[in-house]
């Protein structure tokens, strides 16, 4: 039961993350990279910015508090 929990914490976190990763990516000014008319490719250049962002932050964050749990068992 631990692990299904853990898989839906996991899963609820990537999602938060991507939407996060999103709006911040969103402020930022990419229309210049790319030629007038393009919006297509410019939504779809953050959605895939904000996957690859936000799925590293999820992943950086559950890492690290699976290394904590297990740091703290050193001390037990």
């Amino acid at each position: 039961m631990l692990i299904s929990q853990l898989a839906f914490i996991h899963i609820v976190l990537h999602i938060f993350c991507v939407i996060f990763a999103f709006r911040v990516l969103g402020a930022l000014n990419v229309d210049g990279w790319f030629r007038r008319g393009e919006t297509g490719r410019i939504r779809l250049f953050l959605i895939l910015l904000a996957v690859l962002l936000g799925s590293a932050l999820s992943n950086f964050i559950m890492d690290f508090f699976r290394l904590v749990q297990e740091a703290s068992l050193m001390f037990h």
